[in-house]
């Protein structure tokens, strides 16, 4: 657990300790808006994904915000036992959880919050039904359908039929509908998108077979499923709070890395405490925001090498600020972000599930 140096609220920005993660308040609360308001008046509504952010107090943001299920979606059991113990109580596990340890957890947290999780096998349907009728509680199972770009999930013809017809049929479990479950950043807005035909093929076929489909989600992070796709009850998508490189033509990047100039070297390179450590870069670069002419030559475990090309008209100790390619690879760095409105300290934000991967 990380020791921040608070500072008061109410301090600027830039007194803040180095590398700090830094959140505009001001256009987290836009993104919000921006992606609830399409859902706020439709028959499909919006699960947030809060694994890119893991901070109960921004999922709750989320939810005050309209035009939700009423729930999030986590990508692993630590996760949403987090957000349970923070008053979220309808929480999606969207992956399959199939190890015995993970399953009784699973069951636990069925006590006190409507749990459900995705499933694509029938060997773990059994397991998932004798765990959850033993401790006396109900599981809701999403079928999870094969997107068709190289993911997990059954297809979407008779093989969703039977297995959905097994979940219906066990003690335990309610069959709750379907999911499919995109890569992060493929189908873009008007691009084609296969694995949401998919998802809906797959409701077609259990209803054709007297299977009745409550929840048909579709998603898993890239936030471009229309709202108005008949079929389609909820849209999984996460990244838009924060955002990042990645989503900033639709969405502001209002999550940021703070850091210093902590050498220069020579003229026209600047070396900054603010490495992959602080920022991540498993699969992208972040940018340099603030110094004209910035190039990030190359990140270290500690720190990062910019070269402007020219004479370097900075100081040490002179804030250096970064936005990150993948905010959840990012955020997963820190236990605290710092929330800020007008360049001030407004709040402190525990990133509470950070590293509940289990």
């Amino acid at each position: 657990m990380q020791r921040p140096i608070f500072k008061p609220v109410g301090s600027h920005v830039e007194e803040l300790d180095t590398p700090a993660l830094v959140v505009d308040l001001e256009a987290l609360g836009r993104n919000v808006e921006s992606m609830h308001s399409s859902f706020r008046d439709g028959a499909v509504k919006l699960r947030p994904c809060v694994e890119s952010h893991r901070c109960p107090a921004i999922a709750h943001v989320q939810l005050a915000a309209g035009g939700t299920v009423g729930g999030v979606s986590a990508a692993t059991v630590g996760q949403a036992e987090v957000f349970a113990s923070n008053g979220i109580t309808d929480l999606l596990v969207a992956s399959m959880v199939v190890t015995p340890s993970k399953i009784g957890r699973l069951c636990a947290l069925a006590r006190r919050a409507k749990v459900s999780v995705a499933a694509d096998n029938a060997g773990n349907v059994r397991s998932l039904s004798e765990a959850a009728a033993s401790q006396k509680v109900t599981l809701h199972v999403l079928i999870n359908v094969d997107s068709g770009r190289g993911w997990s999930g059954v297809q979407p013809g008779r093989a969703a039929v039977d297995l959905a017809s097994q979940v219906a049929r066990a003690p335990g479990l309610h069959l709750a509908g379907l999911m499919t479950h995109d890569a992060e950043g493929e189908a873009g807005p008007g691009e084609d998108d296969s694995s949401l035909e998919r998802l809906l093929d797959a409701r077609r076929e259990l209803e054709r077979n007297g299977l009745e489909v409550e929840t048909a989600s579709a998603g898993g992070g890239r936030g471009h499923v229309p709202a108005n796709v008949e079929g389609v009850t909820e849209v999984r998508a996460g990244s838009y709070a924060l955002s990042d490189l990645r989503h900033r033509n639709r969405f502001e990047p209002a999550a940021r890395v703070l850091g210093s100039v902590s050498s220069l070297p020579e003229p026209g390179v600047i070396i900054t405490d603010t490495g992959r450590k602080a920022i991540g870069n498993d699969t992208g670069e972040p940018s340099v925001d603030n110094i004209p002419g910035a190039k990030l030559r190359s990140l270290s475990a500690e720190h990062g090498i910019i070269d402007v090309g020219g004479p370097v008209s900075t100081a040490l100790g002179a804030p250096v600020w970064y936005t990150p390619w993948d905010i959840g690879a990012c955020v997963n760095l820190y236990d605290y972000m710092y929330g800020v409105r007008n360049d001030r300290l407004d709040v402190v934000l525990e990133v509470q599930a950070r590293g509940r991967y289990r």
